[in-house]
């Protein structure tokens, strides 16, 4: 199901959990009654990759850069990383590009300077001799994967909701533990017959796992915050009502 509907089919009440917590967060700030009860990732994945000629951020002062979409998780991205590299917002123009293979081809033929690319693009654009400017969790912590459910779940059927956190645990740890067991696993779901590319996902993915599903009181308030910021609301929101771990496992 595409990320964009995610949440609105969950809100209608045809699944009972959804995975894209970028947009539960949103959702639970606007007075939704809906959780985030775990999270698999606390940084973003993708890289910023520049066009021929393009071998550093700073060299993106006065060029156009291209994002997915405007407003989302993205742009808040790529405005940190500009930021912490010390470039001024107006001295990149930002435009969008939809779908990932349509980057690659404008970062080749030069038409963009750089683009935020998930896996396994940015490994592909490697191999075409693209260069990586910077893996955007050095610059971004910011959970964007996990399982979110609505209030109602969580009163309803709190055993169902800690068999399923507790059975995805055991799935994590296996996953983390068995990399060879679970790679051809992966090749099925990703429908991708590449031994390398394969490879290159999984070890870039264990790099931004959370370790039980949880993430540390800083990032919490952070992440609120700029969801606050993103919706336009400017009152405090308490921290359990967006987040709730309390049907996690034990540590």
């Amino acid at each position: 199901m595409p990320a964009s509907l995610n949440i609105k089919v969950l809100l209608a009440g045809e699944i009972q959990y959804a995975a894209t917590i970028g947009s539960a967060v949103a959702a639970s700030i606007r007075g939704i009654n809906g959780r985030t009860v775990m999270l698999f990732v606390d940084r973003p994945l993708q890289d910023l990759v520049g066009a021929p000629g393009i071998n550093a951020i700073a060299d993106l002062k006065g060029k156009l850069v291209a994002l997915s979409s405007r407003g989302g998780l993205q742009d808040i991205i790529m405005r940190r990383i500009l930021t912490q590299s010390k470039i001024d917002l107006n001295q990149v123009t930002l435009i969008t590009i939809a779908g990932q293979n349509a980057m690659i081809t404008s970062l080749k033929t030069g038409r963009i300077a750089a683009a935020l690319l998930n896996p396994p693009y940015n490994f592909l654009a490697y191999r075409e001799g693209l260069t990586n400017l910077g893996f955007s969790g050095n610059f971004v912590r910011l959970p964007s994967t996990g399982i979110a459910t609505l209030g109602q779940t969580l009163e309803k059927s709190p055993d169902q909701v800690r068999r399923l956190t507790r059975a995805i645990a055991r799935a994590r740890v296996f996953a983390r533990d068995n990399k060879t067991k679970i790679l051809p696993t992966l090749k099925r779901a990703m429908r991708i017959d590449d031994e390398d590319l394969i490879a290159k996902i999984y070890d870039a993915h264990k790099q931004v796992e959370t370790a039980d599903g949880r993430i540390d009181a800083t990032l919490i308030a952070d992440t609120i915050r700029d969801a606050r910021q993103t919706e336009g609301i400017t009152k405090d929101i308490a921290a359990n009502q967006v987040f709730d771990f309390s049907y996690l496992p034990s540590r």
